[in-house]
């Protein structure tokens, strides 16, 4: 196995971005090459952004800005099996997230909101305050510091406890989606409204009496955490503005049960992407990726990463959270190196040993912030960019372990580099998460292709944990990978790595697209099959819908 930056020039493909700007009704769509596995009943789900009108301020974009488009693919799971040419063998759509910013513009024809990168401009401040008021009966969808911005729920997709399919998005409250199944077999993707967590998306003001989530204050970032054994479902809310952040548990019912709020660590706030959970903690990943309110009220990007700051993993106690009584859970804060890790792969509890925990993330030794931050330099000036340490590209994650020792004595005992490859986008058998698993799967950066400060995938790997090890299976050449689920195979239920890894892959020339399934078991033997799609742009996260929880049109 090698790794390493590679050294020859990156290649750029933007047409990878070139968003439909338009929703695609069902159609069917065929394979490829293989054979679909029998009992792979369901829906493959992937999120993205998709701009559609013209921008207000063209220099100011980023490709974050995009409204949420949903690509589904319907997987038929006959209990043959379905090989190609037997016709047409599976169903493809892609629907816009229906936000409150999105209908406000559809309404007007015309953008009304501005990007990330745009500094504070009064109309559109204006125009934000009062979409906030005009919405206050259900709700708005973004909390009080987010104004000229637009909610685009276009990050995450998740699952929770309940069976709700909810949208997240960095910077506001989720969204929750529904797919019905339409008399003669056909689907399509409905947007049901903002979710309050242990409200749902029905009317009301978002402020629970008593204490509870607020849309006016809250946001729910983009990765929740569902745990396998209780259903609760654990999310993360920060406030940049108030320097406070928030951690909430809903029951396997979706009522909230807790939400408590936290401190930052040294007062700073910084962006949260991601966390972990065992059985019986929940791992707070704080790195010094911090906000910066004055830089972004210049029209700057909004955050500073520190060069010379510590990071710091926050340890809780479940139980004391999810009691949700008067008893406040505490946290306790263990300073590891300078890194940030946009996501983890997974965390649990050591069996032999209470007070010591294991976590697996995506390390980078600093971050850029995908194009949104600047730099703290040793010399206490912000600088534009980072010299990358030499590899031409800043944001470089390696699979990670830290062993972490709790309660008294409190250090990290071990910190470990766990993986040559550059990877991220990481996935594991999600009856694992929380539990001692082996194998993780991930994506391989590549060192050929880009397109700007956006990383592309040439490889879905997977990690042996119990060795140290991990296995490539490259994609073919010109082909790049979307986000990985790993979609449990109900027939090998007691073997952890029996089940199908689901992910898009596209051409560099962004004409065509694909869905492939691997047997996570037969890794290195390639997918067993392969779907053909038209044109889908690159996007960010995916899940798995079983197709019994869909709904039924009435």
């Amino acid at each position: 196995m090698t790794g390493g930056a590679g050294g020859g020039a990156v290649g750029q493909f933007p047409a990878l971005m070139a968003p439909l700007g338009a929703a695609r009704g069902s159609r069917r769509v065929g394979l490829a090459r293989g054979k679909l596995p029998p009992g792979l009943r369901g829906y493959f789900l992937r999120n993205g952004p998709d701009s559609r009108l013209p921008a207000l301020f063209p220099e100011a974009t980023h490709w974050f800005d995009g409204d949420g488009m949903v690509h589904w693919v319907r997987l038929p799971g006959d209990a043959a099996g379905v090989e190609a040419g037997s016709g047409a063998e599976a169903e493809y759509g892609s629907a816009y997230i229906e936000t409150q910013g999105y209908l406000e513009e559809e309404c007007a024809g015309k953008a009304k909101y501005c990007g990330l990168l745009q500094s504070p401009i009064l109309p559109l401040v204006l125009w934000g305050f009062w979409s906030k008021i005009r919405n206050a009966i259900h709700g708005p969808d973004r909390p009080y510091w987010v104004i000229q911005q637009k909610n685009t729920a276009n990050n995450g997709l998740l699952r929770t406890g309940g069976g709700r399919l909810l949208a997240t998005y960095e910077a506001g409250s989720p969204y929750e989606l529904r797919l019905v199944q339409e008399e003669g077999g056909r689907t399509r993707l409905e947007t049901v409204g903002v979710y309050r967590p242990g409200g749902g998306a029905g009317r009301g003001l978002g402020v629970r009496r008593g204490g509870g989530y607020n849309k006016w204050l809250h946001n729910f970032t983009a990765h929740a955490k569902v745990c396998p054994t209780t259903k609760e479902l654990i999310f993360i809310s920060y406030d940049l503005i108030g320097k406070k952040f928030y951690v909430g548990i809903m029951g396997p019912d979706d009522e909230l049960r807790s939400l408590q709020d936290f401190d930052y660590v040294g007062g700073t706030s910084t962006m949260m992407h991601d966390f972990a959970i065992t059985e019986s903690r929940i791992v707070v990943m704080n790195h010094p990726l911090n906000f910066n309110l004055e830089q972004s009220m210049k029209g700057g990007v909004p955050f500073t990463y520190d060069r010379s700051a510590a990071s710091h993993f926050g340890i809780i106690d479940r139980n004391l959270v999810s009691a949700a009584g008067p008893r406040a859970a505490e946290i306790q804060w263990i300073p590891a190196e300078n890194c940030y890790c946009y996501h983890s792969l997974n965390c649990w509890d050591d069996p032999d040993d209470c007070a010591l925990l294991h976590l697996y993330a995506h390390r980078t030794e600093e971050t850029g912030g995908l194009g949104l931050a600047t730099f703290l330099g040793e010399d206490g000036g912000i600088h534009d960019s980072s010299p990358g340490k030499g590899r031409g590209r800043v944001d470089n994650p390696q699979l990670h372990k830290w062993s972490l020792r709790t309660g008294n004595g409190a250090q990290v005992v071990e910190s470990r580099n766990e993986c040559t490859f550059f990877s991220d986008f990481p996935d594991i058998n999600p009856q694992f998460v929380g539990r001692p698993c082996r194998f993780g799967y991930s994506l391989r950066i590549s060192e050929t292709a880009a397109v700007g400060d956006v990383p592309l995938f040439d490889a879905v790997l997977k990690h042996d944990l119990k060795m140290s090890s991990c296995e490539t299976l490259p994609l073919e050449k010109g082909r790049v990978a979307g986000d990985i689920t790993f979609v449990p195979d109900e027939s090998r239920a007691t073997q952890e790595d029996g089940g199908w890894i689901l992910f898009m892959s596209h051409s560099l020339t962004g004409d065509q697209a694909w869905l492939d399934v691997i047997d996570a078991a037969d890794f290195t033997s390639g997918p067993v099959a392969s779907i053909r799609l038209p044109h889908v742009p690159i996007g960010f996260h995916s899940t798995w819908v079983p197709e019994a929880t869909a709904d039924r049109a009435r």
